[in-house]
């Protein structure tokens, strides 16, 4: 389960054009903090309803109405503004809170989770971050002493107050946690988003856009991965006859439907080990495994024959087509021989009237 919503998580990111250093990084830091910051903010809202508090429910309704800021800055990727924007919020917060009920709550710990924040995530210089620090440091010490020559303005129940700092010490404790470990996460995350792109820059080189058939770029990369042991091979190079006079006729829409069309009916009447290119313009090309060239022949007849009877029904057209096909054997040793070998059958196959397999 988990695996599956990384992966939905990962194919998500690939949609978004990050293109500048720590961008994805930083996304991904201020994601994870709103993820965690917006439900604590809505458990103590219903705490506080529940306990007849306006004031720290208005708190709570100010602290989500700055996440919901957050989040539409997130969109439009100001991550530095929503680090800034959160790291302001927590400390806000904290300050409003203990100045108004004291410190016997802990919930000075936020103040650590700030610090924590501006240590170790790039939101702004290092010189800025250091100047924060250092202001919220001052702060703790200012609270501290604060509360030692003056009473809390609120003062809770026993119970409540010990509720309080049990889940105040509950979420510094996670959250210190969370920011400690959440890099290591950032990084994979980071990482597979890298492998995701380079995968679908590397699908762009080698797919044919039309028909989504690797191309002939691809050919090279895919011969290095057949293995000789004796196997036999062979390669066809088909051709749709008259393809030219089609396209004239019916359009070039038409033609690009015919060629997604065979495409796919190659796909369909070939064994799963029968590697199909788009070799260019109306031409593939086929690598065919464990295969004598004499069944070679037979398999590319039976596939033009059938071809020849099938109805293709383009969006404005009904069309009927035939391939002539070029067969050799193929050599790992030597792939161009076996290529331009069958190509030179292609060409004697047109010049004796088309629609066949020559070998």
């Amino acid at each position: 389960m988990l695996t599956k919503l990384r992966k939905n998580f990962i194919a998500n990111l690939l949609k978004y054009p990050f293109q500048q250093k720590d961008e994805l990084s930083l996304y991904l830091i201020a994601h994870a903090s709103l993820i965690f910051c917006v439900p604590i903010h809505v458990f103590f809202l219903i705490i506080y309803l529940f306990k007849g508090l306006p004031l720290f429910v208005y708190l709570n309704c100010g602290s989500l109405t700055v996440y919901l800021m957050a989040f539409l800055l997130l969109r439009a990727k100001q991550y530095r503004v929503v680090g800034a924007l959160v790291s302001l919020e927590a400390t806000l917060y904290a300050l409003v809170w203990t100045l108004l009920c004291g410190i016997s709550s802990y919930i000075m710990g936020y103040f650590l989770l700030v610090i924590v924040m501006q240590l170790l995530y790039p939101y702004g210089t290092v010189r800025l971050r250091r100047i924060i620090v250092l202001i919220l440091f001052l702060i703790i010490i200012g609270l501290v002493v604060h509360a030692q020559y003056t009473a809390p303005f609120l003062v809770f129940s026993e119970d409540f107050n010990f509720f309080m700092t049990l889940v105040n010490l509950f979420i510094t404790m996670v959250g210190a946690i969370i920011e400690v470990s959440i890099n290591s996460w950032v990084q994979r995350i980071v990482f597979e988003v890298k492998e995701g792109r380079l995968a679908e820059l590397a699908s762009q080189i080698y797919t044919d856009p039309l028909t989504r058939l690797y191309n002939r770029r691809y050919t090279e990369i895919y011969f290095n991965t057949l293995k000789a042991e004796d196997q036999q091979i062979c390669v066809a190079i088909l051709d749709i006859d008259d393809f030219k006079r089609i396209n004239d006729t019916y359009g070039h829409p038409c033609g690009d439907d015919i060629l997604i069309f065979l495409a796919v009916f190659l796909q369909n009447n070939l064994r799963k080990t029968d590697r199909i290119f788009r070799w260019g313009g109306e031409e593939f090309l086929i690598i065919m495994e464990n295969v004598i060239l004499s069944q070679a022949q037979v398999v590319m007849d039976k596939l033009r024959s059938k071809l020849a009877e099938t109805e293709i029904i383009t969006k404005q057209h009904k069309v009927f087509i035939t391939i002539t096909v070029g067969v050799a054997p193929f050599e790992l040793t030597n792939p161009e021989a076996g290529i331009e070998a069958s190509d030179k059958n292609l060409y004697i196959g047109k010049r004796n009237g088309k629609n066949q397999v020559v070998i």
